[in-house]
């Protein structure tokens, strides 16, 4: 932000001609040392004094060589004083000079302070300034304008290095976006991208086009790797700086790279920010369970489906996730990628073996679970069992239209194994059945009614199933079990869910 009047002293008036006759030698030597008029008002004091020597009188002679009272002190400036003795008149205008320089000298200090002032203020408020910009505004406008254009190179350089897939299937196809991981025609992208793909061509940015085939893939991770065969293409191929996640921090920019909406809109790029740093979010099977956890990247920036397998990269073009998926429904700006730093190792597995069975992943969790068949009953009600198709009817008179005898017969005509009544005696999710080889064998027995894990109460399947999916296979939990009449403290180790 880029944002003083002097008034000079008059000559002093000549001696009188009467003085001058007896003081010639003082006269010259006034005249020597009297300094020039320098102002028209100087000049006019000057021709004043010689016309009033012309025209002298009574009064004049009587008090020749007096000395006129001075001026009362003010803040007003005083007006010029001229003496007929030359001593008195040099003697106050010394005075007067003094009280100018003593006025002058305080101005000047005051200007001074002022200025000193104002600089320290200012320097300051650039270094609030400059503070608060390196905190939270980034670079000012003009940086950030070169730093655009300088964005601009990196992503077009990493542009060069996703491709378009489409995909053709027994039932239609659709496309996705991919990466080129290795210079030997190598290409990562998602597992639901190429998922029961019959055919698959790749479009590079350069216009090159070419067939692939499925090198393996991870479901888990939803990561797979395609190939190409390089002599089929015309230019060499340009692979993706793959950067350190461990640099990513929440707020940094990033760039989603690929082919939303399809091949018309594919090398479509969109800015955010990263919005969270590994986001757990969960992926449901089609009954409703959750089938696994994912670690992923969250970000703002616009990705939509043909976004798939594209990267998300840094100002530098790095890439740091793999764009996996976006929150649907009444929801914007929420997608996630996989992060960089598992997804390179999952794909270095599929290249080498095929699969990442070897690899124990840190982006993908399956679901945990207790290892039993329960049902909810509810303390003081009945039920009748179907032990073949592992079925609970409710018989509760007053609560069910149907009685036990009939619930009973059905069961049999329909070829089932029916058992009850059963009465519990508390309410919870009651064991029907415990599988071999979990968790739960030899801790859990069948008519066990548990009451809460982790002090959550079990009022439902679907509550025990919420607070185990917020644990990981292998972790120790402790159930509230009722046995026999009787409350115990069990605890037992999480088993892995089946594929």
């Amino acid at each position: 932000m880029n944002e003083f009047d002097e008034i000079n002293g008059g000559l002093p008036a000549e001696e009188t001609q009467a003085s001058a006759t007896d003081n010639a030698a003082e006269e010259a030597a006034a005249e020597e040392t009297a300094e020039p008029a320098e102002t028209a008002e100087a000049i006019e004091a000057v021709e004043t004094a010689e016309t009033a020597e012309t025209a002298e009188t009574a009064e004049t002679a009587d008090t020749a060589g007096s000395v006129p009272e001075a001026p009362a002190e003010d803040d007003a400036e005083a007006p010029a004083v001229y003496r007929w003795e030359y001593a008195a008149q040099n003697d106050y205008d010394k005075e007067q000079a003094a009280k100018k320089d003593k006025k002058t000298g305080i101005a000047v200090y005051a200007i001074i302070m002022a200025a000193v002032f104002a600089i320290g203020f200012g320097l300051l408020l650039g270094v609030l300034l400059v503070t608060d910009r390196a905190e939270w505004s980034g670079e000012p406008d003009r940086g950030a304008a070169m730093a655009d254009a300088e964005l601009s190179q990196y992503i077009e350089q990493a542009k060069k290095s996703v491709v378009l897939i489409q995909v053709t299937t027994a039932t239609g196809g659709g496309t996705g976006s991919g990466i080129v991981y290795n210079e030997r025609g190598y290409i990562a992208t998602n597992h639901h991208v190429i998922e029961g793909a019959e055919k698959i061509l790749v479009t590079f940015e350069n216009g090159d086009m070419a067939y692939a085939e499925v090198i393996g893939s991870s479901e888990m991770d939803d990561l797979a790797v395609i190939k190409v065969n390089t002599s089929d293409l015309r230019h060499e191929l340009i692979p993706a700086v793959f950067g350190k996640y461990e640099d990513v921090y929440v707020c940094q920019t990033v760039l989603a790279i690929g082919a939303p909406a399809g091949e018309e809109f594919c090398w479509t790029v969109t800015k955010g920010i990263v919005s969270y740093k590994d986001r757990e979010v969960r992926k449901y099977n089609a009954d409703g369970t959750m089938a696994k956890k994912l670690r992923t990247l969250q970000t703002d920036a616009n990705v939509n489906p043909g976004n798939s397998g594209g990267p998300l990269v840094d100002e530098f073009g790095r890439v740091i996730g793999i764009v996996s998926m976006k929150l649907v429904g009444d929801y914007e700006g929420m997608g996630f990628a996989i992060p960089s730093d598992g997804a390179v190792e999952i794909l270095d597995a599929i290249i080498r073996d095929g699969n990442a069975d070897s690899v124990n992943s840190s982006l993908s969790f399956k679901r945990p679970v207790l290892g039993i068949v329960g049902v909810y009953m509810e303390k003081g009600h009945t039920y009748v069992m179907d032990d073949v198709a592992g079925t609970i009817y409710d018989v509760t008179e007053g609560v069910s239209e149907y009685t036990q005898d009939e619930i009973w017969n059905e069961i049999v005509v329909s070829g089932g194994k029916p058992e009850g009544p059963i009465k519990p005696t508390a309410s919870g999710i009651y064991v029907c059945s415990v599988t071999a080889g979990t968790g739960a064998d030899g801790v859990l027995q069948p008519g066990d009614i548990i009451r809460a894990v982790e002090l959550a109460e079990a009022t439902s399947m679907n509550a025990l199933m919420n607070e185990l999916n917020k644990h990981y296979v292998g972790d120790t939990v402790v159930l509230d079990v009722w046995r026999d009449g009787e409350s115990h403290s069990v605890t037992m180790v999480l088993s892995e869910s089946p594929q």
